[in-house]
This record gives C-alpha cells, structure tokens and sequence, in this order.
C-alpha cells in the first residue's frame, strides 16, 4: 500500500496541473478507460460516483469473464493483490476447487434486464466448465516458474503528467499474462422460441488486448503472453506468433495511449474543474449503444447531463 501511495503523491506533485488535477480526485490512466471514447469516458468518471459507477448493469458476458478468468488465479498465484495494493499470501486450489468457484459466482448472478441476458446467462452456466478446462490448460502450458503474482499494480509514464495504472492477470519474474474470455455469441430468436449460440473464433488478439499488454510489457519489461479462451479450445498469443505484440507493434500501441492520454489532460486542464464544461467539451457519441449499455435510468440521466453542458 505505501508503494503506492508514493508512486500516486510523486507523480501528483511533480505534475504541473496538481492542483487542478486534484480537484478531479484524478491521480492515473487506465488502459480500460484510455479504450472508452471521449464523451463516455468524461461522464463516467467526472459526473459518476465510483458507487454510482458500480449499480451500472454488470452483464452476463463480462460476469462470465469475471467467473472463469478471475477465479484462476485462485490455482496459479502465490501473492493475490487487493484493490487496496494490499499482497495477500494465497493458499492455492485445485482444479475441482476452481470449477466450484465458477459455479458459485455465476449463481449469485441474477440477470433481471431480459429475456435475452436471461438465454446468455443459462448458456454460459452450461459450457462455463469448458471455458474453465480450457483456460486451465492454457496458463499450465506457460508452465510459470518462481513466485507469481496476480492484480499487480504496475505504473508507466508514456510522457504525460499522469501515469498510466495497470493491474496484470499473472506475472511472475519473467512472463507477463493478460486472460481474455470469448463468451459465445447469441443469434436470432428461433421458432421454438430459444436462441442459437455459436462459438466466438479465436484467430489473433484484439486491438484494445494488444494495447492493454503493451502497457503491461512496458511496465514490467517482461514478455507478454496474451492467452485466450472460449469453450472450445485455448490460444496463446506472443510475440513469436503476432505481428501485434511485436515490440515495434507495442510501440505504437504506446503512442496511441500517450495521445490519448495528452488529450484527456488537456480537455480537464480547458475544463478546470467543471464536469459540465468537460462534457461541452465533448462528444457523446450515442450512436454507440454498447459503451452506453448502462441501464435506461442512467443514460437518460447522461442524456439530461449533456444538454446541461450545452446549454450552460
């Protein structure tokens, strides 16, 4: 915990807009939010509550990604971090122990939004096992040596006044892993009244992994290992097999984060400490329903937030 409150209050007091970026309560970048357009981001974080933040819809495909790919860590890591940047000890499962994990935490979903979360919800609860299986062979393949440590925080500056925060799946002296779960895709309602699901392919890394690894590599030094799972198979990605995760490839995926990233800290240096300028500032961008998949009640609350902005 006292790593990194150092690491926050150096960088907060080296930073030229402190002040201002304190009064954000805005200390790092996250690969996750660095993904999210502009509009969605500013709302999200600067007109949000992180409690507010936490009643969005928590969907089956993300809880299902949750239940299989952050449960392994359970068998694999030695040294569990908390959100508090606390190093907890952990006293390994087995596999049958980890199947049990799965299970519980897909039955203490309840989808309570449609008939269609409701037909992906019960569909995972039957391959979860497979994905499960899979992933498992997956990260035994890496055949990890030494001390391994799972939600490390790792810090890198991409040359903006805030760092970049990232949380890697598994890592230990010399491997760097980030787990990705491919949860099926749902087609059309059939006749019968149920829906078909077919399997999402696994033939190289998505744009927004490959970034989020390379923040990884660039923190730690390590070499990435981007490992996929669905429930049919497994698939390891590195630099060996991806003109993705090449270290050319992961300079520019740096480049795209420090652009980003520039321009994040600009809009609230502009807005200085308004929330309702930040979003004048903005696009909304609704035509993209599945950053704003957040529930009816707090996109409508968005939507009022905005034309406040553009009104004022």
């Amino acid at each position: 915990m006292d790593a990194q409150i150092s690491t926050d209050f150096k960088q907060l007091i080296e930073s030229p807009n402190a002040e201002l970026f304190g009064k954000y309560d805005f200390n790092h970048h996250s690969a996750s939010q660095l993904n999210l357009p502009e509009g969605n981001w500013a709302w999200k974080y600067f007109c949000c509550t992180q409690e507010t933040r936490r009643k969005f819809p928590f969907t089956a495909k993300p809880r299902m990604g949750v239940a299989v790919g952050g449960a392994i860590a359970l068998m694999f890591a030695d040294i569990i971090w908390t959100f508090q940047s606390e190093k907890i000890e952990n006293t390994k499962i087995n596999f049958k122990e980890y199947l049990r994990t799965v299970d519980e935490e897909l039955r203490s979903y309840q989808p309570a939004f449609d008939e269609k979360e409701e037909a992906q919800h019960e569909h995972h609860k039957k391959i979860a096992h497979k994905m499960a299986y899979n992933l498992y062979q997956g990260i035994k393949s890496l055949a990890l040596q030494g001390t391994v440590e799972s939600e490390a925080n790792r810090y890198y500056n991409v040359g903006t006044e805030i760092d970049l925060l990232g949380r890697t799946d598994l890592e230990n002296e010399t491997c760097v892993v980030e787990i990705k779960t491919l949860p099926p895709r749902r087609g059309k309602l059939k006749k019968d009244g149920t829906y078909g699901f077919s399997t999402q392919s696994i033939k190289e890394p998505k744009l927004d992994a490959a970034r989020q690894i390379s923040l990884y590599y660039a923190a730690t030094g390590k070499r990435p290992f981007l490992v996929y799972t669905n429930e049919k198979e497994y698939t390891i990605f590195d630099p060996s097999n991806s003109d993705m995760l090449t270290e050319a490839a992961m300079k520019d995926h740096l480049k795209f984060y420090k652009s980003k990233a520039k321009l994040r800290e600009n809009l609230l240096i502009q807005a200085d400490g308004d929330p309702y300028k930040l979003l004048s500032l903005v696009n909304p961008d609704w035509e993209h329903p599945f950053y704003w998949a957040i529930g009816d009640e707090f996109l409508e609350q968005a939507k009022r937030d905005f034309n406040k902005a553009m009104e004022g």
